[in-house]
């Protein structure tokens, strides 16, 4: 009798300390959540004010504080345009593999894609190529995604690639 009763303390102190440790995780969960909405309440006021400017020609809402330069290019062409273009702009990025044979992607690193067509390259960037039907859409609109001065960038880095780009093995 003297061992039930034993077990039964031991059994009601455990649930005694998963319980206490129940209720500090949900007091400090709580406390987490409540600072999140404050947090998140104040991202919502700026976004609304962000949004709230009204541009009169549609393009990018925002700037970025990036100068104009290969390097920034680079980084920019890395986390946008590399998935598809690929690394070294030969069109061979991993989403590549899924296009059907209606997909064309030039390769940006024989240099004939870019020279002397500036404008229209930015241009193509800005908004996208929508020569084919959904869902060969080619490419998408980057205007909401990068500021002009990101596009700019993006350009820049387009004109060194042809000189940096490692030969291709034969």
């Amino acid at each position: 009798m003297r061992i039930q009763i034993e077990r039964t303390h031991i059994a009601l102190f455990g649930l005694f300390v998963i319980g206490a440790t129940l209720i500090a995780t949900l007091v400090f969960f709580q406390k987490s959540a409540d600072e999140e909405t404050v947090i998140q309440a104040s991202a919502d006021e700026e976004m609304n004010s962000f949004l709230s400017v009204s541009s009169p020609v549609p393009g990018a809402y925002f700037t970025s504080k990036t100068e104009v330069s290969a390097e920034t290019g680079r980084g920019i062409y890395l986390e946008n345009c590399a998935v598809c273009h690929g690394l070294f702009g030969r069109g061979d990025g991993p989403r590549a593999s899924s296009f059907g044979e209606y997909q064309y992607i030039p390769d940006l690193s024989d240099g004939y894609v870019i020279d002397g067509r500036g404008d229209e390259v930015m241009e193509n960037i800005k908004e996208g190529l929508h020569r084919l039907e959904v869902p060969l859409i080619v490419m998408p609109q980057f205007k909401y995604i990068l500021a002009q001065s990101d596009i700019e960038s993006v350009h820049e880095y387009l004109k060194i690639l042809p000189e940096i780009a490692p030969a291709l093995m034969e």
